[in-house]
């Protein structure tokens, strides 16, 4: 259907359909006929009015080049002056060449001027229609457009040669990043700008950790957290942010305590059991905060500096227990060494596992200073505690102080860091 359009600069609109005799550079290198299928962009876009004020008196049937191609065709006539001007429609401008489907049966070749216009009608590039002899039929001329600025109007001369029946025209809509239009397999999302870090991307593809649907689109965030995608440690918090998430570490609240690097419950953890540095060695485990021994004895011993101390514990049998014979077996009298300390705090435990029973007799136990820096001294001397449970009796606890390494190999069974305890 026929509709005028009025407001923009009709003075400059009519030299340009010849007015004004002045002649607009045009584009005069030939261009191939290419297939239609080829062009066909993501959604057809033809002319959905004629520009009344910008199309000659001497077009016959205007109209009929409006829509898509159905055999009924608008004329031209044989006079390169006279123009038809077709809108594509408000919003539907077109940034890639032009399609132009003409009528059959055609005796003669020609060429004309088409011109392309700005949604305001201001002049942006001139090209040629090519016409070639044809019989019956719609046939169709893609008509090159240089420019990437949008036109909305499209204005076809008439040929010297013959007249021309214009059946319709199309624009080639290419895909625009920040439109507000997804087109095709180019763009994924739109949102009506080309920025990042908004949910869709500079070049229109969602990015990560957003969801994007409709036109414009809007981008929502997704929260890994909520839906359990995130790859945060069963330890860790998942925090929510937008695009992702943060794995966090929580704080360290009460009855907790933090001890070095580790977050710890003192009420059950052997290694700090009751406070920071308070293991409980082998044979032992912590239990309300304080430790407990699994088997029927054990002797356990702590240092005050980093360092390498070595436990001894002679049994009543005259079996000595220490790094170089840690049991458990006959020679320990099945009492046994759960680890040797060289560069921490302790602790070292003797102990006799469950199920063994701990010789009947007396007891001597010697802690060893082997390799400190700087070595043990009466200014700057190695504090130790070493703890003796036995089962059904209170803990017995021995403190004191190693001030310098031992003269000869082995424990020195006079030294002061020595205990005595017997069983039963």
């Amino acid at each position: 259907m026929m509709r005028g359009r009025c407001g923009w600069g009709w003075v400059a609109l009519a030299c340009l359909v010849g007015a004004c005799d002045v002649e607009q550079p045009v584009d005069e290198a030939p261009r191939e006929e290419v297939s239609r299928a080829a062009l066909a962009p993501p959604e057809p876009n033809h002319a959905d009015a004629v520009a009344v004020s910008g199309t000659s008196s001497s077009v016959l049937n205007p109209g009929a080049a409006v829509g898509p191609p159905d055999g009924i065709a608008a004329t031209l006539p044989m006079d390169t002056t006279a123009g038809l001007m077709l809108d594509l429609g408000e919003g539907q401008e077109a940034t890639g060449m032009l399609t132009v489907y003409y009528r059959g049966p055609r005796e003669v070749s020609s060429q004309s001027t088409v011109l392309f216009l700005a949604v305001d009608g201001s002049y942006l590039y001139g090209s040629t229609l090519f016409v070639v002899p044809r019989g019956e039929g719609t046939f169709e001329w893609t008509v090159w457009n240089g420019q990437t600025i949008p036109y909305r109007y499209v204005l076809l001369r008439g040929a010297a040669e013959a007249p021309i029946l214009v059946d319709a025209v199309r624009g080639l809509r290419n895909p625009v990043c920040g439109d507000g239009v997804i087109d095709g397999s180019e763009e994924r999302c739109d949102d009506g700008n080309q920025s990042s870090g908004d949910g869709c991307s500079s070049v229109c593809w969602p990015e990560a950790g957003y969801t994007c649907s409709g036109e414009p689109s809007v981008c929502a965030d997704v929260d890994e957290c909520a839906l359990g995608t995130d790859t945060c440690a069963p330890e860790q918090v998942c925090v929510n942010t937008p695009g992702g998430f943060q794995c966090q570490t929580p704080a360290c609240l009460p009855p907790n305590l933090p001890c070095g690097s580790a977050c710890v419950d003192p009420s059950s953890s052997s290694e700090h059991c009751g406070g920071c540095g308070n293991a409980c060695g082998g044979g032992a485990a912590c239990q309300a905060g304080a430790c407990v021994g699994t088997s029927l004895l054990q002797i356990s011993a702590t240092w005050s500096r980093p360092g390498d101390a070595d436990l001894y514990v002679r049994t009543p049998g005259d079996k000595l227990i220490h790094y170089n014979n840690r049991g458990p077996d006959a020679q320990t009298e099945y009492g046994e060494l759960d680890r040797d300390e060289v560069t921490g705090t302790g602790p070292e435990s003797v102990f006799w596992a469950n199920g063994r029973i701990p010789p009947v007799g007396g007891y001597r136990v010697c802690l060893m200073a082997v390799g400190f820096s700087p070595q043990p001294s009466p200014s700057n001397p190695v504090g130790y505690t070493v703890r003796v449970r036995r089962a059904g009796r209170p803990e017995v606890v021995y403190t004191g102080a190693l001030t310098q390494l031992p003269s000869t190999w082995g424990c020195d069974w006079g030294d002061p860091a020595v205990a005595s305890f017997g069983i039963p």
